[in-house]
């Protein structure tokens, strides 16, 4: 018994660590990518700043469209199935838009892409939520997160020091092309496995959307989770490294370093607020704790000029810091049963993606409603203070998330509840 265990342990760490590595893919190409070629891509698709924000957006519209389908789907179809069709959905999207320079194309590939990415972070979430005990989901959960931000943080400067050498169209080729090989090695090493962990289906899918959509906190945590991303889906995802430049003067390949220093905060500070909530055995306590420390960090970013460089990359790293504590996710899905975990954390997550799918064009808008009119070879020219009146939004959203935080019913990470209060 003792040997099947072991044996099942292996193989929910081994599906694990596959559908992270599709995590860390899909991050460098929908965050990576955008925001160290943001001034190619107005080029190459004769656009501009409002045109480029809605083009970024369509990854998020299908994303957050399909976030509870692709929950239902992941509790109900098996997971090796489910991560092939991702990987071959997101790099067959990236190969899209980077084949055309028809601006319509170009957002059918990001639709492509949204759409493969919809199912990683549930995938990831519901293996760790059933295959793992209890005590391990909160810092698995938030491991998961670290690594999916890693992607950018890896990705951004890599991308930037390769196009100084190479055509960026063949480095993104290049990289869809890899994303295929992955697929085939994913249908290869990962077993199918019934994604509930049994047949046993208990309620409905209405019935099971019913459940979630009616629990207040659930709500709360959801648009919480909304304004915590709010930062790296306006900055870390599109405007980042344009903002960065622009302020201080600074070639691409440095804005894209201090840029990811969002992710790098992520990374670093999604696991420590995990550990924190077992020291506290509290799971609002560090999101308190966290949503604060954002919008105080974005606040003083943003408001504070003459800043050097290295403040900057300070803030990006605390702001990045803060927000890692991405605890709503095992906290909503420890209050559900197994078999809709996966539907829990797709809504949770629709509600979060709803930031970028607001922030990316609100933030171009306001760039460009601000732009005194300034163009250099067909491209509009941006000022700082464009860029943070246009960010000013983010911060709005982060004051409402630090409201909502003290709404969050606490529960400890150890604890897992059958159905909601």
């Amino acid at each position: 018994m003792l040997q099947n265990d072991k044996k099942n342990r292996r193989a929910a760490l081994l599906m694990w660590f596959a559908v992270l590595v599709l995590f860390f893919y899909q991050f460098i190409a929908r965050s990576a990518f955008p925001t160290v070629l943001t001034e190619q891509f107005m080029q190459y698709f004769k656009t501009d700043a409002t045109g480029i924000g809605v083009l970024a957006s369509c990854y998020y519209w299908i994303y957050t469209f399909m976030q509870i389908p692709a929950g239902i789907f992941v509790d109900r179809i098996g997971f090796k199935k489910i991560a092939v069709v991702s990987t071959v959905m997101c790099a067959g999207g990236v190969l899209l838009f980077v084949s055309t320079s028809n601006y319509i194309v170009a957002g059918c590939g990001q639709v492509m892409l949204g759409f493969g990415s919809s199912f990683v972070l549930m995938l990831a979430l519901k293996i760790v939520s059933i295959c793992f005990p209890s005590r391990e989901v909160a810092m698995k959960s938030s491991l998961t997160m670290a690594v999916g931000c890693s992607g950018p943080v890896i990705g951004g400067p890599a991308v930037a020091v390769l196009v100084r050498h190479f055509d960026w169209i063949s480095v993104m080729k290049v990289f869809a092309i890899f994303g295929l090989f992955g697929a085939i090695l994913i249908g290869i090493i990962m077993k199918e496995s019934e994604s509930s962990g049994s047949r046993q289906k208990e309620k409905s899918i209405f019935e099971s959307l019913k459940m979630i959509m009616t629990s207040r906190q659930i709500w709360i945590l959801s648009l919480y989770s909304m304004a915590q991303y709010a930062p790296l889906s306006a900055l870390g995802d599109l405007w980042g490294v344009s903002f960065l430049k622009k302020a201080y003067g600074i070639d691409s390949a440095t804005a894209s370093f201090a840029n990811n220093m969002l992710y790098v905060g992520m990374v670093v500070g999604s696991p420590s607020f995990a550990y924190l909530a077992g020291v506290l055995n509290s799971y609002k306590k560090p999101m308190v704790i966290g949503i604060i420390g954002a919008t105080v960090s974005f606040a003083i970013m943003l408001v504070c000029t003459g800043l050097p460089l290295e403040a900057a990359f300070f803030l990006f790293f605390t702001t990045g810091f803060s927000c890692g504590a991405t605890l709503a996710y095992p906290l909503s899905m420890m209050m559900f049963p197994p078999y809709v975990r996966g539907t829990v954390s797709g809504f949770v997550n629709t509600i979060c993606m709803t930031s970028g799918i607001v922030l990316m064009p609100l933030v171009g808008y306001i760039v460009n409603r601000s732009w005194d009119g300034t163009v250099e070879n067909g491209v509009n020219v941006y000022s700082v203070n464009d860029f943070r009146i246009g960010l000013t939004s983010v911060l709005v959203f982060l004051a409402g998330g630090v409201l909502l935080s003290f709404l969050i019913k606490d529960r400890s990470p150890g604890e897992s509840v059958e159905e909601t209060q």
